[in-house]
């Protein structure tokens, strides 16, 4: 009886034990009360086993020795270890350090293992090197220096010095035909870009510059916008543009017609939030209605991603090529009806492998075009916040995808891969590895997830989008140029007074107002110029001719009592040497054109004059234009409001008779004829008025992306626009190019593309 006494005993101890344990298991949590000096913290599940406490710093700082911890079953938070493996006891916020550069047979001051945000470094050259990149560098607050890698070069080799990135070290010093130089990250700094690379009989090396960065830093959201669209929009230009000799970027445009196949993966795994869900959906239906503007034919496939894929738009489907069903079908999905079905995991294996069914299919489609086939290009952006957790690494899907595009032999133009890296918790060396990488170009991103939207909201860097009118840079002031870089002057040597504004049309045109030239003579028009560009660097244009529109006379009315009429008021003014394009120098789109057909997204087939009118001067009431004043050398832009309405029209005409040169006339519409638009007035509130020195200029549409010209400032009611307070009365008036666009396509005909205006 003893032994079973003591045995049930023991069972009955054993028992009660287990069951407290399990008790006090169920019940356990980690302290939540965790600090970080210099941030903040975030829980999830309250602290609750399982929990995962992510730590948040300022920007421009990390959190050190880790990002997060989870709370383990024993109520503690798991241990903190640096990279040594030492434990850590207490979290702190770091600044950002950039690490030291390196330059070969050349020097760098000051010198110091790391470097502040906001310090500078110099480099110099030894004799007989000639120093390519950045002379001198600033270190940015996320770790990154800006600028380029300084190289010093002597130009002995087929291909030149590489350089060395800072915090990197380089191997290879041979740099011919086909010798290799090879990277490596120092300090636990994580590398981005090509780890190996090949001088090609061209010149140029193969692949992407590697950057070493830290494994916590941020893209700053202008640098990846503006990198982006550079190697995006090459896709998007009119023509191609043609490589020039001594450069060594890539600058292959898709021509007119030509096919782009964008494929389009969200990560919808367990990580991702419902505002991040919504967010990546906005910013992303507003990237393909901006590739809509542009005369590329797209055609879309979408699929969201956790553990499995979900096809959101088949490539293979007809719709797919309309901007519209693309950004409907987005908008369509529920942020809980596509994570209930994704599960938890992150399987980007799978997501390339739906692509790549879909190019299967897509090719097969083809069958009797595959001469078609091999000209497409194809783009894959793919946006996660997180790294793969299932179906194994992504990359070998990914080199079947290159397989069958054929993209290694001599094909990498036909292919660009894009990753977004969002948050803290994406592998960087994952979406390195299945990122494309091409000289000059960068494909791996990796932003805070709140700067996605500003990101696709401030594209695109306009120095790479060929000759396309009406575009102006969205992420910069709207004071700067590059919002108005249509934007020219008119001035005259012999009168430092004078002034006229107008705008490019073309790379040798300029539209401006005919009384710019009242007084014209030979000697007159050689006394003018036409300054373009950024108002720090503004460039002087020869007047080559002046064109002022043969129904211009402004005296042609003085025995009616009238001393100046302005009807026809408009000249095209013919400039040398030819303009070059860039985000400060670019043409605005004309009315009834190729260019701005494709920009109002108009009918390819049968456009006709008529749609562009009721699209951008619909007889509604008023219609929101914009155009440029200038006051004692200050630029700004303005909004006014083109009143075409039956009532606002005529309200506006008649205050023209307020005009000093005009009190004795009886009729508006011996002063006023259907040539002019009108803007200007306060009945509500303030509307701004010209100055004077702003005649000629362009007063200008925006049509989402795409700026287009409806009129050239003509003249004013009354010269008061440096007011405070203006009259009632105060009025501008325009000629309306759609009444002169007969003489504008007789003279632009050869350098714009116009619609048949018969229809």
């Amino acid at each position: 009886m003893g032994l079973v006494r003591i045995a049930v005993l023991s069972l009955f101890v054993f028992l009660v034990s287990a069951s407290q344990g399990e008790n006090e298991n169920f019940g356990t949590s980690c302290d939540p009360n965790v600090t970080i000096s210099g941030g903040t913290i975030t829980l999830s599940k309250g602290g609750a086993v399982g929990s995962i406490l992510n730590y948040i710093c300022p920007f421009g700082f990390y959190p050190h020795p880790v990002s997060s911890r989870t709370c383990r079953t024993n109520g503690n938070w798991n241990l903190m270890r640096n990279s040594r493996q030492r434990v850590i006891r207490k979290a702190e916020c770091r600044g950002f350090r950039c690490p030291m550069p390196s330059i070969e047979q050349g020097t760098f001051f000051p010198n110091s293992a790391s470097y502040d945000a906001g310090d500078s470094v110099s480099f110099e050259c030894d004799d007989g090197y000639r120093l390519l990149g950045s002379d001198s560098r600033t270190c940015l607050i996320n770790g990154r220096w800006n600028g380029t890698t300084a190289v010093c070069e002597d130009g002995l080799d087929t291909c030149p010095n590489p350089g060395i990135p800072a915090g990197s070290m380089k191997s290879g010093t041979s740099y011919g035909t086909d010798d290799k130089v090879r990277y490596l990250c120092l300090n636990d700094l994580v590398l981005i870009g090509s780890n190996e690379r090949v001088c090609l009989e061209t010149g140029e090396w193969s692949g992407m510059e590697p950057n070493c960065q830290h494994k916590h830093s941020f893209d700053l959201p202008e640098e990846v916008a503006s990198h982006f669209s550079a190697s995006f929009s090459r896709f998007l230009s009119e023509s191609k543009v043609v490589k020039k000799s001594g450069t060594t970027g890539r600058k292959l445009s898709v021509a007119q017609g030509q096919k782009l196949h964008i494929y389009i993966l969200l990560d919808v795994s367990g990580s991702i939030e419902e505002k991040d869900f919504h967010e990546a959906i906005y910013a992303v239906t507003n990237f393909t209605d901006m590739i809509s503007r542009f005369d590329v034919a797209v055609n879309y496939g979408v699929a969201t991603f956790g553990s499995r894929s979900q096809i959101v738009v088949n490539i293979g489907h007809v719709e797919s090529g309309f901007s519209e069903y693309v950004a409907f079908a987005l908008t369509d999905l529920k942020y809980e009806d596509i994570t209930k079905h994704s599960d938890a995991g992150t399987n980007m294996t799978g997501a390339f492998k739906t692509v790549f069914e879909m190019m299967v299919l897509k090719k097969a489609s083809m069958k009797v075009k595959l001469s078609e086939w091999k000209e497409v290009r194809h783009v894959i952006m793919l946006f996660t916040d997180g790294r793969s957790n299932v179906g194994g690494s992504p990359k070998p899907m990914m080199d079947l995808i290159r397989r069958f595009l054929d993209i290694e032999n001599s094909r990498e133009d036909f292919l660009d891969v894009y990753v977004f890296g969002l948050g803290s918790k994406t592998d960087r060396v994952e979406i390195n590895s299945i990122a494309s990488k091409k000289n000059n170009e960068n494909h791996a991103f990796f932003l805070q997830k709140d700067d996605l939207t500003s990101v696709f909201n401030s594209m695109l860097d306009l120095t790479s989008v060929g000759n396309l009118c009406g575009f102006a840079n969205k992420s910069l002031i709207e004071s700067d140029q590059s919002s108005y870089p249509w934007y020219a002057e008119i001035i005259s040597t012999g009168k430092p007074n004078f002034r006229c504004s107008g705008s490019i049309v073309a790379d040798e045109w300029i539209l401006t107002a005919a009384h710019c030239f009242e007084e014209l003579t030979e000697g007159d028009a050689d006394r003018k110029a036409v300054t373009v560009g950024s108002y720090t660097k503004r460039t002087e244009l020869k007047i080559k001719s002046v064109l002022k529109h043969p129904g211009y006379n402004l005296t042609g009315k003085t025995e009616m009592g009238i001393q100046e009429f302005y009807d026809y008021d408009i000249a095209l003014v013919k400039i040398e040497p030819k303009l070059n394009f860039t985000t400060f120098i670019r043409p605005i789109c004309l009315p009834c054109t190729m260019a701005t057909n494709v920009a109002l997204r108009k009918s390819q087939t049968q456009p006709t004059c008529a749609d562009h009118e009721n699209e951008l001067l619909p007889s509604l009431g008023t219609i929101e234009a914009k155009f440029v004043q200038s006051i004692q050398n200050k630029r700004d832009l303005k909004n006014v409001k083109i009143k075409t309405g039956e009532s606002q029209r005529p309200l506006c005409e008649q205050d023209a008779l307020k005009a000093s040169i005009y009190v004795n006339v009886s009729d508006v519409k011996d002063v006023v004829t259907d040539r002019f638009l009108c803007t200007g007035g306060s009945i509500r509130s303030d509307e701004a008025i010209s100055c004077k020195g702003d005649s000629g200029g362009p007063l200008y549409i925006r049509k989402l992306y795409r700026y287009i010209q409806v009129g050239v400032v003509s003249w004013g009611v009354k010269n008061v626009c440096s007011e405070s307070r203006l009259p009632t009365y105060a009025r501008d008036f325009h000629i309306n190019l759609f009444k002169v666009l007969g003489w504008l396509k007789q003279h632009l005909g050869n350098s714009i593309r116009f619609l048949d205006l018969s229809q």
